[in-house]
């Protein structure tokens, strides 16, 4: 008799165990769901094909015999960008005499060939960067309906320029994604944060980003004047991160933001240290413009920080508030969040209240 009810006890404490198991496996798997779908849409409709024109290859391959004839023909096949590209190789404009002998030395010039083959090799083939950007694009334009999709070109900067963006033009300069540890970075003495990021898998994250901030800046025209304090910064700096991984969803946040393993581990083991000294230190409405730049800019580590966080480690403070935000605000599309420049007000609405991380 006490071995039946031992017994019967027994098995309802298993039956139990299990319920608790399968409610907390159906938790995480919603919990897992929502964090996965919160980025994920339906772009499959979307009727969008990017094609990269390669000035660097039409650069390069013409006949610098016949350099007047090749000249009309880039500026014929490239428009404004062939503009653009002269002036960051610093050779100036095409209607000058000199330019012919400028832009002949320049392709002629044993390192740049040396680059262009190197350029070559590491992207022989673009058609997977064609096709991430096009995915990317897709986003954008179920986002943004209305907006410009722009033209794409890569070229060859003389280390001068990753990205270049004007209206209605995205252009890709590949010799400053030739891999970390290309030894032309370290002949240039460029600093190790900076080589970090200098690798072609960055570029489709870098192009969004680029393209983004400036149809979306700090003080854009029309909005209502911002005081340029730290706070105001790094929620506008978040809203770009939050965009950016909207349109690339499958990168992980990591690489947006452009930090290592160990230092996105440092942001997120760090959170609430990090927003509680802003608070304490009085930083958040600080409007000096040097501790605004030491929180979100470019730098081996965050001032005010300790050194193994990585820059920018407040814009990851800022992106966690916007993402918050939006968790708490499902029915907000991005048009909403992008034109909501009452950075008080986000904070305030997403309830932000880091709590202290040991994973």
């Amino acid at each position: 008799m006490s071995f039946t009810k031992s017994h019967k006890r027994l098995l309802h404490f298993v039956r139990k165990i299990r319920l608790l198991i399968m409610l907390s496996l159906v938790l995480l798997f919603l919990l897992f769901s929502c964090n996965r779908s919160a980025y994920k849409v339906d772009i499959d409709n979307i009727d969008l094909e990017i094609k990269i024109k390669r000035l660097e290859k039409d650069l390069f391959e013409l006949s610098v015999d016949s350099i007047t004839y090749s000249i009309l023909y880039l500026e014929n096949n490239y428009g404004h960008f062939y503009e653009l590209f002269n002036y960051v190789i610093n050779i100036g404009e095409t209607k000058s005499p000199y330019y012919p002998r400028y832009i002949k030395s320049f392709i002629s010039d044993q390192t740049n060939r040396e680059v262009y083959q190197a350029v070559i090799m590491e992207f022989s083939d673009i058609d997977m960067l064609e096709k991430a950007l096009t995915e990317a694009f897709k986003h954008y334009r179920y986002y943004f309906s209305e907006e410009t999709i722009p033209e794409i070109y890569t070229f060859i900067s003389g280390f001068n320029a990753s990205i270049i963006i004007d209206t209605n033009i995205l252009a890709i300069g590949l010799d400053r994604y030739l891999g970390t540890e290309c030894e032309y970075y370290t002949q240039l003495g460029l600093p190790e944060y900076k080589r970090a990021n200098m690798y072609k898998e960055k570029i489709v994250a870098d192009c969004m980003f680029a393209w983004v901030s400036t149809e979306w800046y700090f003080n854009k025209e029309g909005s209502r004047d911002l005081v340029n304090n730290v706070l105001n910064n790094i929620i506008h700096e978040g809203k770009l991160v939050y965009l950016v991984k909207s349109l690339v969803p499958r990168e992980d946040i990591s690489l947006i933001m452009g930090f290592s393993a160990d230092q996105m581990k440092f942001c997120r083991r760090n959170e609430k240290q990090m927003w509680t000294y802003l608070i304490e230190h009085k930083l958040l409405f600080s409007s000096d413009r040097m501790t605004v730049n030491k929180l979100i800019g470019e730098a081996p580590f965050t001032n005010y920080f300790p050194s193994d966080s990585p820059g920018r480690a407040a814009v990851w403070i800022g992106y966690r508030i916007v993402e918050q935000y939006m968790q708490k605000n499902p029915g907000l599309t991005l048009t909403d969040l992008m034109e909501n420049n009452d950075y008080q007000l986000i904070l305030e609405g997403s309830g932000y209240n880091p709590r202290d991380r040991n994973k």
